[in-house]
Parts: structure tokens; sequence; C-alpha cells
């Protein structure tokens, strides 16, 4: 004899009570239905519509819409550049005497670079991929006024690309030009700047101990403060415990180390004066 429970006895969703409810929220253990629930972006957990729109629940949303449309430090290098670039050319062509057909053809090349930057700077979408491609661009202009010099113009313009690729690839100016960031780039941005920062100061002030022992104890510190913020299990996560670890190995291990090289070069060297 199979006993059914009536419908009547089944938990039903909290805001839709004629539904029955499909499961409850990660949060608040609140019955949901179907079309209640979320699932915050990166997160592989369940949450009704009133704890979904929680900055702790959401926040890699929250994270993103921080960052959206705002000018990041690649923005402003980009347009300091440009500004320094556009100066340096007026006061180069007004501080000399009577300027050359090859002078004005190269300051025209660098002038036709500005509005790049400063578009780049505003935030044009298009600037974004156009920066790629102008320190070639200005490259196989400077070889045609200096067809002597072509390879050489080639050569310095492989740097300048580089980092140019670097900044277009980088998530923080996609956010700022408002491109789709994927949940893997914006949880690893995350990661790199709000998960534990402290546990990373820990880590970057135990390896440098190793140079200056005098930042071993603040190592040490900050990595035992590190260490105790680790929680896996909140929501967003706090991780970082092998920084915050290292950190503290780094911290008590370097004094011992500068002892013990410090010791030998003594014993090697006499370095210690003896009376």
């Amino acid at each position: 004899m199979s006993l059914e429970v009536p419908p009547s006895a089944q938990p039903h969703c909290a805001v839709h009570p004629d539904v029955l409810a499909g499961g409850t929220c990660s949060r608040c253990g609140g019955f949901i239905c179907a079309d209640c629930v979320r699932t915050p972006l990166g997160s592989e957990r369940i949450f009704c519509v009133a704890c979904s729109l929680r900055p702790e629940v959401d926040y890699l949303e929250a994270f993103r819409l921080e960052y959206w449309g705002r000018r990041d430090s690649w923005a402003w290098t980009v347009g300091m550049l440009t500004l320094s670039l556009l100066l340096g050319v007026f006061v180069s062509l007004a501080s000399g005497g009577q300027p050359t057909r090859k002078d004005l053809l190269l300051s025209a090349l660098l002038l036709a670079s500005v509005p790049v930057g400063g578009a780049f700077f505003l935030g044009k979408s298009w600037a974004r991929h156009l920066l790629v491609a102008t320190p070639f661009l200005l490259a196989l202009g400077a070889g045609v006024v200096e067809p002597a010099q072509r390879f050489n113009h080639l050569l310095s313009a492989i740097p300048f690309t580089f980092a140019a690729v670097l900044i277009h690839r980088d998530v923080r100016t996609r956010l700022f030009f408002r491109q789709p960031v994927t949940p893997g780039a914006l949880r690893a941005m995350w990661n790199r700047l709000r998960n534990n920062p402290i546990a990373r100061q820990a880590f970057h002030f135990g390896f440098s101990s190793l140079l200056m022992p005098l930042l071993s104890p603040i190592a040490v510190v900050c990595g035992v403060v590190g260490l105790m913020r680790v929680n896996p299990r909140a929501h967003p996560p706090i991780g970082r415990r092998g920084q915050a670890i290292a950190g503290i190995v780094l911290g008590v291990v370097s004094p011992l180390l500068w002892v013990f090289v410090l010791n030998y070069l003594d014993q090697r060297f006499g370095l210690v004066r003896k009376d």
C-alpha cells in the first residue's frame, strides 16, 4: 500500500503559492518554483529572485557592472601618450629651423595616429581594434619616407604592436569598451583583484623578504591574517590559502637564511671585525 502526499501538504513556491516548489534557495532556504529559479553568473547554485539580486550572491555581475564603461589605466596611458606625441610634434616643428619635406611627412604620419589614441581614450570601439594595427602602419609609412631605415622602423614597431595586442585582450579594457566578457575571464579578474588580497600581499612581502629581511614580520602577519580569512564555502569563496602559507614560510625562513649566509661569509672572509 503506497502513501500519496496530497498537493496541499506538498511545499509550494513562496512567491507563487499555487505552484508546487521545485527546489529551495541556497541562501535563504525558501521554496521556489521553476520560474523563480535564478543562477548567477559563474555559479552552479540556485537562488530565489530576491537573493539573486544581492551583490554578495551575484558577485561577478556586480563586479562586472562596477567596471562597465569605466576608464582603466590603459586608457589613461594611451591618452597621455597621445597627448605627449601631439605636443612633441608641434614643439619639434616650432623649435627647429625650416623643416624639410621628410620632416613634414614624418610629422604628418605621427599626427595621423592622434585620432586613434584620442578615440581610444573616449571609448570608441573601432579605436580598440585599430590600435593594434597602428604601430605597424606607422612603420610602413615611415619606411616609405625613409627607405634606407625601413627595416629599423619595422623592428621598432614590434614591441608597440605586442603592447597593443595585450591592451586589446585585457579584460579590464574590454569592460571599459562595454564588450562581452566570459564568466571564466571575469572570475580570473575577480580572483586577481578581490579574492583575499592580503594573502597575495603576504606572498609578495615574503618573496621580497628574501632580499630585504626587514619585510619578514609583515609577511608573517599578512600571511596569518590572510589564512584566517580563507573560507572556500563562502559566497563568494575566499581562497589563496597557498599564498598565505607561502608568505608565512618565506617570512620565517628569510631571516634564518640571512643569518646562515652572513655567518658563512664571516667565517669565509672574516666580515666581522674581531678585536
